[in-house]
């Protein structure tokens, strides 16, 4: 599983939710096409970026 998180030029770490639960992809190139599309319809601050990271499996 994998995540889209928001960084700030300040280190600040924003996770994307909806509907108050934080947004997880399936595959790596799911959560790509989310980042994509994310950054073309331009919604963040110019001083935030978007990553993707892999997601600790829960025990």
């Amino acid at each position: 599983m994998y995540k889209v998180v928001a960084i700030g030029t300040n280190k600040v770490r924003a996770f994307l939710a909806m509907e108050e639960k934080q947004m997880t992809f399936k595959t790596y190139r799911e959560a790509e096409d989310f980042l994509i599309k994310t950054n073309e319809a331009g919604i963040l601050p110019n001083n935030y970026s978007l990553t993707i990271e892999k997601t600790i499996k829960e025990l």
